[in-house]
């Protein structure tokens, strides 16, 4: 099984509503590369699941561009969510998963997932990494390929 932990691209700063920052300009530009990395990996029938936010879903928005998927917005995606708990539900997917969410979230899932513990790992805005292993469990899976928006020339 893969899973593929996404950041949301670069998102407008300064607002006092954070569940509605939209992406920047930048921010779509990243995410829609980040989505045409994606498609050229090898994927088992994958799910997207996002964050309710909306620069989580923007981001998600223009990865469908290159990879049509359908899009379930999680709850367990959120900034803040409970990162054992988001884990817990991960268990019993039975196919590949591409995860849009954000910071700390993102760092945390896979030092979990890759190190059994959580802990933050730091993470670029589009920023990707693709994990694999036989379950989607704390400690189970391995960094198998990572996308870096700063890379593209």
């Amino acid at each position: 099984m893969k899973v593929c932990i996404v950041r949301h691209g670069s998102a407008v700063v300064g607002s006092l509503d954070d569940m509605n920052r939209g992406l920047t300009e930048q921010g779509r530009q990243q995410a829609q590369q980040a989505g045409e990395w994606l498609a050229t990996q090898q994927w088992d029938k994958p799910s997207m699941l996002v964050s309710p936010y909306l620069r989580a879903r923007q981001t998600a928005d223009q990865i469908r561009l290159s990879l049509p998927l359908h899009e379930a917005v999680n709850e367990l995606l959120t900034p803040s969510a409970d990162i054992q708990t988001l884990i817990d539900a991960m268990t019993t997917a039975e196919n590949d998963l591409i995860l849009v969410s954000h910071l700390p979230l993102v760092g945390r899932l896979a030092a979990a997932l890759t190190e059994g513990h959580i802990f933050d790992q730091p993470w670029s805005p589009a920023e990707c990494w693709v994990l694999e292993g036989d379950v989607a469990a704390s400690g189970c899976m391995q960094v198998s390929s990572v996308w870096y928006p700063a890379l593209v020339v």
